[in-house]
């Protein structure tokens, strides 16, 4: 998430209740993994591994998940980490203002050094990503909208929607966050069909989000510092965590209930549901 621009949304969808039905978020135990003075953007978990985005230090970075520092490659305004279908893991860059910069963006696959896999003129500012179950890569770009890529990384098709930001995928149903919006609202993607689970105002600034293993999305606020669980069906939500700084993104350690969360502040916390 790294948008200068604040401006108004309108979206033409069904809206689904704010609150439809109970659901807890009962304290999690809280540790830092890593920090450093720098804008951490995005995460992904790799044989045993984890590797950071480091938005303005301008590189991918690996680490063990003891915290030691592995490896790293220069990769410019690095967005979303998603491992593909085949193993290898895909990186956006280019994550940053497209009015100020003249540097294409796209994404890249480690094999094992990046090299430029998605590039051209398609997107402006790769930001979320993520792999539906057909090995299709979905693609964030908060000022052009949604791209889905097919496993030869060709463009099948744009959804277009205002500030799209993070990405998950439940199957092949899509759900993304929308940066400005003053309901807060994810977007549930089936088919064609749009659907609006709405968290409520003021504009919390919604960023990233996972997939838990309850099912629940876990979504990052980075204007108001929470992680929010919420059911992906029912629009159910519950504030897990509050007074981060600026948190970025989550995901869940494969197999585990532990989530790593970046932030913008560059502090990678570890969370224990």
């Amino acid at each position: 998430m790294r948008i200068f621009a604040l401006l108004c949304l309108v979206l033409s969808a069904t809206a689904v209740p704010a609150q439809a039905s109970p659901i807890r978020c009962p304290q999690p135990a809280v540790s830092t993994f890593h920090t450093a003075p720098t804008w951490y953007e995005n995460l992904e978990f790799d044989r045993g591994t984890i590797w950071l985005s480091n938005l303005t230090g301008n590189r991918i970075e690996q680490y063990s998940l003891n915290g030691k520092l592995l490896q790293t490659h220069d990769l410019r305004a690095p967005g979303a980490i998603r491992k593909g279908p085949d193993g290898v893991l895909h990186v956006n860059f280019g994550n940053d203002n497209p009015e100020t910069r003249p540097q294409p963006s796209g994404v890249v696959r480690l094999t094992p050094k990046p090299e430029v896999w998605i590039g051209g003129d398609t997107l402006s500012s790769a930001n979320g990503a993520e792999f539906d179950a057909r090995g299709h890569l979905y693609v964030s770009d908060p000022f052009t909208g949604l791209y889905e890529f097919d496993r030869r990384g060709a463009l099948v098709r744009h959804i277009d929607l205002a500030y799209p930001n993070g990405i998950v995928t439940i199957g092949n149903t899509v759900f993304t966050n929308i940066l400005i919006d003053p309901k807060s609202t994810i977007v549930r993607i089936t088919g064609n069909r749009q659907t609006r689970i709405e968290l409520g105002a003021p504009d919390k600034g919604l960023d990233d989000l996972a997939v838990g293993p309850d099912g629940k999305l876990y979504v990052t606020t980075y204007t108001s510092g929470e992680i929010i669980k919420v059911d992906p069906w029912t629009g159910a939500h519950c504030v897990l965590m509050s007074g981060l700084e600026n948190p970025t993104a989550a995901r869940f350690l494969p197999g585990t209930r532990t989530m790593f969360v970046t932030q913008a502040s560059g502090t990678v916390l570890k969370v224990r549901l």
